[in-house]
Parts: C-alpha cells; structure tokens; sequence
C-alpha cells in the first residue's frame, strides 16, 4: 500500500465542445474545436483550467488519467493554482461506526485502501480519484482522495437545474465505471445517489469504495440495492455477497428514480 507521495504526479484530462448561443452544431469544428479540461496534482498542489484542444491534444492525446506526463511542468504553468483545500479531501475512519473491542474500522479503511490501489493500477475516468495514504507512526490514518462538492442527491433535491441529457448521461457514466469495476473482479456494492458526485464540468463520478469487495466476497457492510431509499421504501433485494447484478440493479433502480422527477 503506497503511502502519500508528495511528489506523485496526476493529470486528469476531459473533452468539452462548448457551443455559442447562437452557434449551430452543423458548422462546429467536432473533430478539433472546443477545448481540453484539465486537472493536475503533485502531491498536495493542484492546478487546473482548459485549453484550446487544437493546441494541446497533440501532448494529452486521450482523455481521462494520463501516463504520459513528460510534459506536466509545461502544463502547469498554462494552468491556474487550485485551493488545496478544495480539491482533496482526507478520509479518516468512520468513528461512528466504531465498536468497542473490535477492529472492524480499521479493517474497512484497509480494505478500502486495498480497492483503490487496484483501482490506481486500473483507473477509469468516471472513478473517483485516489493518491495515496497518509500513514504515521507506520499505521494508515487517512486515504488522498480527490474532492467533490456536488453529488446526484444534492441534483435530485433541484431537479429543474439539470436536464434529461444530463441525467442520461449520468447514468451511463456510472455504468461504465460500474462495468469497469466488474471487469476487474470488482463490485462496488453500494452504488447511490450520495456514493455519484460531479466534475466542475458535469461528469459523473463513483465514489466511496468501503463497501467494494472481490465478486464473491462475503460482504460485511453494503448489498442493499435500493438502501438509499430509507428503511421503508428501501425494502428492496439485498445481496450478501459482493455482486455484480448488486450494482446492476441499483442503476437501474437510480435510473427509474431520475426518469419520475419533473423535467
């Protein structure tokens, strides 16, 4: 397990074909107009910005984490500095989930630490980002994960602010990450409108992985499909263990949610 580098690099790289008002989408220049969105991390500094995607794609040739990084110093000095408090979040153990004599907790943030480092090896644009550890005295305190302000439930509490596309778009952005996940061996287990957040340009994100296990694992915490509904209208199916219909399943009852709300 890594612990936190202060020198590990990370540039995270999206598309965006921003149209004028006015434009019309038939005169748009899709193969090399619009710009390149970026995210760059060395240890605990950010920079971000976009770029005009004719000038750069050249350098960042594909979208999502990059491997490539021989031109990060140069990147960055095109980039503005981001808080640092606003785009990593530490996260320590769930304390009120401790029970006394037992090591449950720090068996979950090991764990959970243990799905990142397979998913750093593994990365896929719509997982939530992961660093490192922060480790003292030779004991894991906090995971490095990137921060997100805004999640799908915050969206359903205001669903005149985000549009059908949008919600299509979500969906299957998650279900990419979701298949990605499988297709490593992977369930997440707990898949939710609180575990979805966004990118500053509107790009889905799964996160929270305590509950993501081997397919086949006994699960000790997650497999409620339907869970984030509340004890009542949460009756749904429950797994117990770690299952790829499980995610499946929470989709598409996220997605049924989504489809009732006004448009």
């Amino acid at each position: 397990m890594a612990a936190f580098d202060p020198k590990k690099r990370v540039v995270i790289v999206q598309t965006l074909h921003i149209l004028g008002p006015d434009q019309n989408p038939r005169d748009f220049d899709w193969q090399n107009g619009g710009y390149l969105s970026f995210e760059a991390y060395e240890g605990f500094n950010a920079w971000c910005g976009r770029l005009p995607r004719q000038d750069h794609r050249k350098n960042w040739p594909s979208d999502g984490i990059q491997s490539d990084l021989s031109k990060f110093d140069e990147l960055t000095k095109l980039l503005r500095p981001a808080d640092d408090s606003q785009d990593l979040y530490l996260e320590a153990p769930k304390l009120g989930q401790y029970r006394e004599s037992s090591n449950d907790l720090a068996l979950r943030l090991i764990n959970e630490a243990k799905i990142y480092e397979i998913i750093s090896r593994n990365p896929h644009t719509n997982l939530g980002s992961y660093f490192g550890c922060v480790v003292k005295q030779g004991r894991l305190v906090r995971l490095a994960l990137r921060k997100y302000s805004q999640s799908l439930k915050d969206r359903c509490k205001k669903p005149e602010e985000s549009t059908g596309q949008q919600r299509d778009d979500c969906i299957g952005q998650i279900q990419a990450a979701a298949a990605h996940l499988h297709s490593i061996g992977l369930a997440h287990n707990d898949i939710s409108p609180s575990n979805i957040m966004f990118t500053p340009t509107g790009q889905a994100v799964l996160i929270d992985f305590d509950t993501c296990a081997q397919i086949g694992t006994p699960l000790t915490k997650g497999g409620l499909v339907t869970g984030w509904k509340g004890p009542i209208a949460g009756e749904g199916r429950s797994f117990t263990v770690s299952s790829a219909e499980c995610d499946t399943l929470a989709i598409q009852e996220i997605r049924a949610h989504l489809c009732r709300m006004p448009k």
